[in-house]
């Protein structure tokens, strides 16, 4: 059986956490096909192809994994960025009926700007919490 490929959104600022959930995911029996990465100088250098390949990536995944840990004083914080590539995964499985699991893994905040749609999505059961 082939194993469910998943991609890994989250700030790169959370390199150890990304790694250790990578692992533990790998460890489960999944294929981590993509996940973020700390760009070194100039973030605009390579900014537009780690974008274009994360973005890629999550088109051919069976599921996107969000990190939302706390970030800026505020407990499961899931950043603009994120907030995106969510919205992009639902955007495709809404549009071109593809079946990719939306996860996040820690309740999500009530003080974010997007917080209500967020709800709404978990609502909707288009995200769910990672079992």
């Amino acid at each position: 059986m082939e194993k469910q490929k998943i991609v890994i959104c989250s700030s790169a600022s959370f390199e150890k956490e990304i790694i250790e959930l990578k692992e533990k995911l790998e460890k489960n029996g999944f294929e981590v096909i993509k996940y973020p990465i700390k760009l070194n100088g100039d973030i605009t250098t390579g900014y537009d192809k780690e974008f274009s390949d994360h973005y890629t990536a999550i088109l051919n995944s069976d599921a996107i994994v969000a990190l939302n840990i706390e970030k800026r004083g505020i407990p499961g914080y899931i950043g603009p960025g994120v907030f995106a590539e969510m919205g992009f995964a639902i955007g495709l499985n809404r549009s071109l009926k593809k079946n990719i699991d939306v996860y996040y893994i820690n309740s999500i905040p009530e003080n974010l700007p997007y917080s209500e749609e967020l709800n709404l999505w978990k609502k909707l059961n288009w995200i769910k919490i990672l079992p």
